[in-house]
């Protein structure tokens, strides 16, 4: 094999590594975006086809220059009544603290965005909806393949309603390799009939292999062309696989180099054998970051959900910045909704200061975080605990949205009685990533209420009883099948389950 200039193996395709390209662009005074593409283009390679070698092609940078998308660069011109609107809410555990002591309380912050926003009215595309899908051996089922092709007719014909916002689709069939089929058109132009002809001519169709590192690699080109031609344009790309990376640490390697554009990657976790909790490693904390599991049942619910979402876009990304004053210190922080995370006991950065990209806003959806604090002893009746701010882009550069969190202090060292809501995400999200039977517990009977409450599906219910049950007797999960396992992971982490449904902590 030969070498490159610095004495690293090159790609073995006459291409030098990925880290001498970003020297030598460096010396030349190319620009962050062109070391990026360079990237896709040399990781991709050996990809493209079915009858390669699907193997990494290039070493990928550890110091390679991060794209960001500059949330003041982006000026979107809406009109008064169209512009974005972002509420804040801060609800606390307790409506109050003992003076006493230095007591620790949970916040929920929720976030609710209001208004039309980003790219509606303009005439153009609202949104670039990005599919990888699997089209591996084990898709080659008759409840898997044909109703993938169904439920990605019904998406394309929704978003072809005459009263529907342009809805840019490209697509991207991934098994022993990865090829783009479809890049980049407006769904209204697509005809649902050629795409099915596509996708069943493709020659990566049912081989052995889920190269989803190299799925990733073509979405994130394909995403990274999208945003360099438009900024404003939201994007997101939307995973489909039955199975499970068979190259997780190159998949997790082109994961963090696609997050370096402002891009959300969300994942539909379809039938039994899908690994759930591989895909969560993968995805979870990052823009978007959410993982569905779906059967043959919700697979056409799903795609018309990502039709749904595609036209209520308001906001490309949404920072959150939340800073402690003096003497109250920041512990764990989870994200409640959607997709529910836990950022880790060091989400503070020395305990004052947290921040995190939430990727896209949705109209009509809210975004809820889970605060962990410690207040100071005081004398005063209540306690400033900070400031949170979101910034999304807007008109002449980045809106920005602050709010104020205060909390009443009192006498005596005993707790009011807690907010049921905010008590109930509390325990929630304490089952994220533990092993604690009783934290297990609390979380799935607050999960049950919260579903029960709201009517969500009542299948989830079924099962959320029947978990609950299952470690109420054996303190684990292995009552449950292979699938309920799965639906139930989708949701929530847990570690309490025996070795036969290994979850192992992050």
């Amino acid at each position: 094999m030969s070498v490159c200039r610095s004495g690293r193996p090159d790609c073995g395709s006459g291409h030098e590594c990925v880290r001498c390209r970003a020297e030598q662009a460096a010396a030349r005074g190319t620009t962050p975006e062109e070391m990026l593409r360079a990237y896709f283009d040399v990781s991709g390679q050996g990809t493209e086809t079915a009858d390669r070698e699907v193997v990494p092609r290039a070493e990928e940078p550890d110091d390679l220059v991060v794209i960001e998308l500059d949330i003041d660069d982006v000026d979107v011109d809406t009109s008064a009544d169209e512009a974005v609107n972002v509420g804040i809410d801060a609800r606390y555990e307790y409506a109050g603290a003992p003076r006493d002591g230095e007591p620790v309380v949970h916040a929920l912050l929720e976030l609710t965005p209001r208004g039309r926003g980003l790219m509606h009215g303009e005439g153009g595309p609202v949104s670039h909806v990005i599919l990888a899908l699997d089209v591996s051996a084990s898709m080659n089922e008759p409840d898997k393949f044909p109703l993938l092709l169904e439920a990605l007719r019904r998406m394309l014909y929704d978003l072809q309603d005459p009263d529907a916002p342009d809805v840019l689709i490209s697509v991207v069939a991934f098994a022993k390799g990865a090829k783009r089929l479809i890049d980049g058109v407006a769904a209204r132009n697509l005809d649902p009939r050629d795409v099915e002809a596509t996708l069943r001519a493709s020659p990566l169709l049912f081989g052995r292999y889920t190269d989803f590192a190299g799925a990733l690699l073509r979405a994130g080109r394909i995403a990274f062309d999208s945003h360099a031609a438009n900024r404003r344009l939201p994007l997101r790309i939307v995973a489909l696989t039955d199975g499970r990376p068979q190259d997780f640490e190159r998949a997790a390697r082109a994961m963090t180099m696609v997050q370096r554009i402002p891009v959300d990657v969300d994942c539909l976790a379809f039938g039994d054998d899908a690994d759930v909790l591989t895909m969560k490693r993968l995805l979870c904390g990052r823009r978007g970051g959410t993982v569905k599991h779906i059967d043959a049942e919700s697979i056409g619910d799903a795609f018309a959900r990502v039709a749904d979402v595609a036209q209520r876009v308001v906001a490309k990304r949404c920072i959150v910045d939340v800073e402690l004053v003096g003497g109250v210190v920041g512990g764990e922080v989870w994200r409640h909704r959607p997709g529910r995370h836990a950022f880790g006991r060091s989400a503070f950065a020395l305990g004052v200061r947290f921040q995190a990209d939430l990727g896209t806003l949705q109209r009509g959806r809210t975004y809820s975080l889970v605060l962990q604090l410690r207040l100071p002893t005081t004398e005063a009746d209540e306690t400033e605990i900070g400031r949170v701010v979101v910034r999304i882009p807007g008109e002449g550069g980045a809106q920005s949205f602050e709010h104020r969190l205060w909390l009443p202090r009192h006498a005596g060292g005993a707790l009011p009685e807690p907010d049921p809501e905010v008590r109930g995400a509390v325990e929630i999200v304490s089952g994220i990533d533990t092993a604690d039977v009783e934290k297990v517990l609390a979380s799935l009977i607050a999960r049950r209420e919260l579903h029960a409450a709201e009517r969500r599906s009542l299948r989830l219910v079924r099962l959320l009883d029947k978990a609950i049950e299952a470690v109420r007797r054996t303190g684990s999960l292995d009552a449950l099948s292979k699938a309920e396992f799965a639906a139930l992971s989708a949701h929530t982490r847990t570690v309490i389950a025996t070795s036969t449904k290994p979850l192992p902590v992050e």
